[in-house]
């Protein structure tokens, strides 16, 4: 979660499909004019999937310390550098140990129906690159993707001076198209843009004048980059899985049908030991080995006959 140990008490997270997001640190962080607009920060990667919805999600829990000097706070919301909400924490109407919670599933934008307004709601859009290199297309797409894929909370110290109507105040944002030249990108892996689908009606928000304290600077700055785990991957934030070697590539299935064709072998050169014989390929003939031929017929042996009493014949079984 974003956290900033200066600033115990305040947290912000992203929610991707009802679940927190998976951070990973920014060493880099925001680059040009926003990497200095405010000394206490927090940078993270979240990981971001193909139309994935997503929410801002504030927390405030009142602890002593540093936020009972401050009588309120806003949260200010931009994503992909275009203000898209804001919302005012007052330390009066959190009891000291309880937790304020605020969640931002997307913009809120006016409507037809008088007290309510419609919510167009967070959503991950694949971007796309293309091969055009004329100029004015580079150049346009550079500005446009200098902030894509990011989301930035900025909290500022705030004095509530009263009412002042109701709503958002915020204008709808035009839809956009992630197609970006791919040599504006310059060499960044940026997966995600955000675009909005209709979340429907929700009831009108009080609105409040405020005095900015601390000459309008925020007092710190929860910056999130959103990419898809493959651009992480590119990114060098998560490293990749090591190729599986040998039996660690097959799956689970492959590895049974395996164990059952080897045993189905074992089983079958058990009973049949004539068989794992015939597998080893021809018998090596020994150079001292006797055969005995029983494919020819055994030849008829000459009996020799000899003469007894009274002129009988009779055969003499004594001779080899």
């Amino acid at each position: 979660m974003g956290f900033i140990p200066e600033a115990p008490g305040i947290k912000v997270t992203i929610e991707v499909n009802g679940s927190t997001a998976q951070e990973y640190d920014d060493q880099d962080g925001p680059q040009g004019e926003d990497r200095d607009v405010a000394y206490r920060r927090s940078d993270k990667y979240v990981e971001s999937k193909d139309d994935a919805h997503f929410a801002i999600v504030y927390e405030v829990t009142q602890n002593g310390g540093w936020l009972d000097h401050e009588s309120a706070l806003s949260f200010c919301l931009s994503v992909d550098g275009d203000s898209k909400d804001s919302v005012v924490w007052e330390a009066h109407k959190t009891h000291r140990g309880s937790t304020w919670r605020h969640s931002v599933p997307g913009q809120r934008v006016a409507s037809a129906h008088s007290g309510m307004e419609s919510i167009r709601k967070f959503k991950f859009s694949k971007v796309t690159t293309v091969d055009d290199m004329s100029k004015e297309r580079v150049s346009k797409d550079i500005k446009a993707a200098k902030s894509l894929g990011t989301i930035q909370v900025l909290v500022y110290s705030i004095s509530v001076l009263g009412t002042s109507g109701a709503g958002s105040g915020f204008a709808a944002s035009r839809g956009a198209k992630f197609e970006i030249a791919e040599k504006a990108l310059k060499g960044k892996a940026v997966s995600h843009g955000t675009s909005f689908t209709d979340g429907g009606l929700v009831p009108e928000v009080r609105r409040v004048s405020v005095h900015y304290n601390h000459d309008k600077k925020p007092i710190m700055a929860f910056n999130f980059k959103y990419r898809d785990r493959d651009a992480l991957h590119k990114e060098l934030v998560i490293p990749r899985s090591p190729t599986p070697h040998g039996i660690d590539r097959l799956s689970e299935a492959e590895i049974r049908r395996l164990a059952a064709e080897r045993l189905d072998d074992m089983n079958q050169a058990r009973r049949s030991p004539t068989m794992k014989r015939e597998n080893k390929g021809p018998a090596v003939k020994r150079e001292n080995a006797e055969f005995y031929d029983l494919t020819e017929e055994p030849a008829k042996r000459e009996w020799k006959k000899v003469k007894i009493d009274n002129n009988r014949e009779a055969i003499d079984l004594t001779d080899d």
